[in-house]
């Protein structure tokens, strides 16, 4: 089942840089294939990056995405180890592109945010893509998993990301989505 607010929510925004925030599980899986699907049943280039290609393959194809018939406009990109270049990887990706198609990426973040370091390099990266946003014919779901953030330093994470984004999406297990735009 998916969260109608959610879905509704991401379709109906006209190329924005969103955060979802997210507790993990099937509701947060179910909007993110949902938000590709939609984009693949409109034939736009749906970017999905991740540290897991082959698993995300298999659970799209469960969650009866036509894995093979859109490998035209499926791109699934490998999140490298290590967070350098990653917005410029993406930002390659998007420039092979005709300048006419329309895009989504739905970027998942199942990093171990446990430093500082580690968050300051990750809002320092949201901020080179959307810096660079303007180059996105689409829009653009960064999604973290909020536990897998260390507490002490969470509240500071959340509002560095909220600098960087235009709008901002809380998926929760048990209470569905909240949405808001931001200015």
């Amino acid at each position: 089942m998916t969260d109608a607010k959610a879905d509704n929510f991401l379709e109906d925004l006209e190329h924005t840089h969103v955060v979802l925030f997210h507790e993990g599980g099937k509701e947060t899986k179910n909007a993110e294939y949902n938000f590709i699907k939609n984009g693949l049943d409109k034939q736009e280039h749906c970017f999905y990056t991740t540290q897991n290609p082959q698993q995300i393959l298999n659970e799209m194809k469960e969650f009866g995405i036509d894995i093979e018939g859109q490998s035209e406009f499926l791109h699934i990109v490998e999140i490298p180890e290590k967070f350098e270049n990653y917005s410029k990887m993406i930002l390659d990706k998007v420039s092979t592109l005709p300048s006419d198609s329309e895009i989504r990426v739905l970027s998942t973040h199942y990093f171990d945010f446990d430093s500082e370091e580690k968050t300051d390099r990750m809002a320092e990266i949201e901020q080179c893509v959307d810096d660079d946003f303007h180059k996105i014919n689409g829009n653009f779901v960064c999604s973290f998993e909020v536990n897998q953030i260390n507490e002490p330093i969470r509240a500071r994470f959340l509002n560095q990301l909220l600098d960087s984004h235009k709008a901002v999406m809380f998926l929760r297990k048990e209470k569905g989505a909240d949405v808001f735009t931001l200015p």
